[in-house]
């Protein structure tokens, strides 16, 4: 997953956004950024599937060859999304990704729950993954009206990628630096240090990913209406902060006092481990939306290299 989620900044972070952000984008430029991701989306592919056996011999672990190989064709299938959620986001139709992502999370927990206990071991979390993208993809292209057309423009290309490649980057750069975490305990300690650490870092990443992700979303392109109205950017980046904040302050807190007995509950005694880890993971996502709203901000002025800096 480490490796999965590294490649998946280069084909779901920053086109999508250059084409929000761009006021007037039209069919031409969804068109030509879809082929630039779709193409570019293979040939991460195709580095991950050469570079799966390596992996796999540095942590001693042979069964990862398969399971990389097989888990990196969501590179590929999120290269479709990406530009369907831009398109959802630039049009504010957010009842989209809502029948996207229960579809698709329900679906896939049901094909993870059936595999699990049928005795597949780990190709039952890239059974679940796999068949949450698809299902993702698959009902956006039923429900959302936008479809490639044969059209590229090389100056539209230059356009939009000359302001994605630095929140790209930016992206990066944030998530090899929270997977290096994983990279090292997976290597340095144990396959059971480093579920512990996942696990604690779940539940907190779970209502970050879940309230803080999703308005960060939606005040992303209303920004972008209002970028050059300095007094209404603020109101808004005032209120999303507001909003986000009043709901994940206590949020975060409340889960910080009643981790070990959630744990104890949901996972049994054997994973009070990872309580601590939970508890970390608490402050540190309790900042996250005075930082996402920040962001949002610089991205809808236009300023992606104060992103990157």
């Amino acid at each position: 997953l480490v490796f999965i989620n590294i490649a998946n900044v280069f084909v779901a972070n920053g086109f999508g956004e250059a084409l929000v952000k761009k006021t007037d984008s039209d069919e031409t430029d969804f068109s030509t950024i879809f082929y630039c991701s779709f193409i570019f989306s293979w040939v991460l592919y195709f580095i991950l599937f050469l570079s799966a056996e390596p992996i796999a011999k540095f942590y001693g672990q042979e069964m990862l060859t398969p399971l990389l190989r097989v888990l990196a064709l969501k590179i590929p299938i999120s290269s479709v999304s990406t530009i369907q959620h831009a398109y959802v986001s630039k049009h504010m139709i957010f009842k989209k990704f809502f029948f996207s992502t229960l579809g698709g999370t329900i679906i896939s927990g049901i094909v993870g729950i059936v595999m699990a206990f049928t005795g597949c071991g780990p190709w039952a979390l890239v059974g679940q993954y796999l068949t949450n993208t698809i299902i993702d993809t698959l009902v956006l292209f039923v429900t959302v009206p936008w479809r490639p057309k044969w059209i590229f423009n090389i100056s539209s290309a230059k356009s939009l990628i000359s302001y994605g490649w630095k929140l790209t980057i930016s992206s990066l750069i944030n998530e090899v630096y929270g997977e290096m975490r994983s990279l090292i305990i997976g290597k340095v300690y144990s396959s059971a240090d480093l579920a512990f650490y996942n696990r604690g870092n779940q539940f907190p990443s779970l209502i970050i990913t879940n309230i803080d992700t999703a308005i960060g979303k939606v005040v992303f392109p209303a920004m972008t209406k209002v970028a050059s109205k300095e007094e209404r950017l603020k109101q808004i980046s005032r209120r999303a902060m507001k909003t986000t904040s009043y709901v994940i302050f206590p949020m975060m807190v409340g889960l910080m006092f009643i981790g070990e007995s959630l744990i104890d509950v949901l996972l049994g005694e054997k994973w009070l481990v990872c309580v601590p880890f939970l508890q970390c993971g608490c402050l540190y996502y309790m900042c996250q939306p005075i930082q996402t709203t920040n962001w949002q901000i610089i991205k809808a002025v236009g300023r992606s290299d104060l992103c990157l800096k």
